[in-house]
This record gives structure tokens, sequence and C-alpha cells, in this order.
């Protein structure tokens, strides 16, 4: 059961990443992510040193920003094989050696390489969709365990809490799974699709009241969904796990504690985005407003801290 789980989690976000990279809008905005991001460390220290993105993928937006930080060889790891000639496609056609690459099959319960052996460790946005509260721990382990003394530690773990992650998407994610007409949506949503979905609406409103729909604002309303809103879509309904909100600040600072880290900083970064979620995206940063509590709670956890 849990290869099972992890084979599936591999497949559904292959097929994302696959999406991501072939849409260039999409790949640029998660790419900034890493610009944005408030570093602990200047970004001359990247020079040199040795990486590990561990749980990769295969769209290594993460991988390629690192390469532009200076940094000398990248090593990930994932499940399987399939996604190793992709990701080193997605990268070498953005200028990337691929001697510089060092891609293998692995596992986050077990790290194939040695102790100490990195000097920066990554697990981004993977811990989450493990099968248990207990592999998370063991998996941080792993990763601190094949990280360097006065090495840096980043990891990620999606929205904690709130309206969106406890109630509106578990329930998306149940229809998800019991309707099939719903399930076929999602699991060929794209922006063609919904485009359609509102020519029929501007057409129907039409013949059924006499009323046009200005087409300069159905054009408008159409530049809000393109590949990287379909995208989130099937990542967050097509899922098989989600302890995004076991995982809060409180719960990740411990596993840096336990695990033998100092100057442990909770990372935070404005995601500026082009498509409809840019409405939502001030309530998921300002993580003290009424609303943001309410719709997010605790926010995005991102943590960053140095072994011992």
């Amino acid at each position: 059961m849990v290869d099972d789980i992890s084979g599936l989690t591999r497949k559904i976000y292959e097929s994302q990443h696959e999406k991501y990279a072939a849409d260039e809008d999409a790949y640029q905005r998660l790419y900034d992510m890493y610009n944005n991001t408030p570093w602990p460390m200047p970004k001359e220290w990247f020079k040199g040193k040795k990486a590990l993105d561990a749980g990769c993928g295969n769209a290594g937006y993460l991988i390629l920003w690192l390469f532009h930080q200076g940094i000398a060889n990248v090593y990930g790891i994932d499940i399987g094989n399939e996604w190793i000639e992709k990701l080193k496609l997605n990268l070498t056609k953005r200028g990337i050696s691929q001697s510089k690459l060092k891609l293998q099959p692995g596992s986050l319960l077990n790290i194939p390489f040695e102790d100490n052996y990195f000097d920066f460790v990554s697990i981004n946005g993977v811990l989450i969709h493990l099968n248990n509260v207990q592999e998370i721990k063991d998996a941080f382990k792993e990763g601190a365990r094949v990280l360097k003394q006065g090495g840096y530690y980043y990891t990620t773990y999606g929205v904690s809490g709130g309206l969106i992650t406890d109630a509106v998407l578990p329930a998306i994610q149940k229809y998800y799974n019991d309707n099939i007409y719903f399930k076929e949506l999602i699991d060929n949503i794209s922006p063609k699709k919904i485009h359609d979905i509102f020519d029929f609406i501007v057409k129907e409103h039409l013949q059924q009241t006499g009323e046009h729909i200005e087409p300069e604002h159905i054009k408008t309303i159409k530049s809000l969904f393109g590949v990287d809103y379909c995208v989130f879509l099937q990542n967050f309904i097509q899922r098989p796990t989600d302890f995004s909100s076991i995982c809060t600040p409180e719960f990740v600072e411990s596993l840096y504690e336990k695990n033998g880290f100092h100057s442990i900083v909770r990372q935070s970064h404005y995601v500026k985005r082009k498509d409809i979620r840019k409405f939502l995206a001030p309530l998921h940063y300002s993580k003290n407003e009424l609303i943001s509590k309410a719709f997010y709670d605790r926010g995005a956890v991102d943590f960053i801290g140095v072994k011992k």
C-alpha cells in the first residue's frame, strides 16, 4: 500500500510538472519564488557548494535557481526513474550542463548518500505527501543525516490550517473521488476547456435573456485562467495524501530542534501571480488579518536551519 501511494503521487506530479515545464509563465512564477525568498545566507554562499534536492520531480525550478547562484553540483532523487530524462531535458534546454546534474532513483525514507555529504539539502513540498506522520519524521531525519555540519536544510509544507486547507479542499477531493463527471473534468482540465465554458455561458445567457455580456469582460476573465491555474487545481485535488495542517510551524520547528539544528528561520515570500489567485495572494501572505486567518490560518510553512 505504501509503495502504491508513493508511486501514484509520483505519477500525478510527473504529469503536472510536464505542464509547468512546457509553460514559461508558470515555470518563471515557480522559479521566482526562490528569488523572492529572504534567504538567511547571502546568495554568494551557494558558490561551489554541493546540494541535494530530495523528491525533486521532473520540472527543476529549484535546481535551476541553485545553479544560477553558482552551485557546483546538484544531486536529485525521486521515486522510480521515468522522471530523470524529463528533468534533464527541462534543465538542458534552460542552459544547464548535464555533467553538473547527478540524478538517480531514491526514497526520502532511505536517501542513498552517506552521512554529512551535502552543504545544502532541500525537501520541497514533498513531506506532506508521505503516508503518515511517522514517515514525515523519518524522512526529515534522513535529510538531516546527509547534511554537513554548518549546512543549510530547507523544507516546505504548504498552507497549514484554515478554511481552504481544512474544509474546502477535503470536500472537493472527496467529490473528485466520488463523482465520475467531476473527476473527468479535473483530470482533463485545460485553459481551453475553461474558456469554452465561458463561451457557453455567454451564448446561453444571450439566448435566454437577449442580453450581451461585453466581449472585453470575457477576455479579461479568460486571462485569469491559464495553465498555471489548471495545474494548481489538479495539484490540490488529485493528491492522494496531504498532511499540510499537521505540519504546523510548531511541529516543523520541533523537527529541526530534535535533529540538531540552530538558527531556525521560518521563511516567508510573496507569490506574485497572474491568474485568478492574484486576488488571494495578499491574504495568503499577510497572516495577521482576520480574513487571512480564517482562510489560511497559520499560512505557508517554509523553514530553513543550520546543522550543529
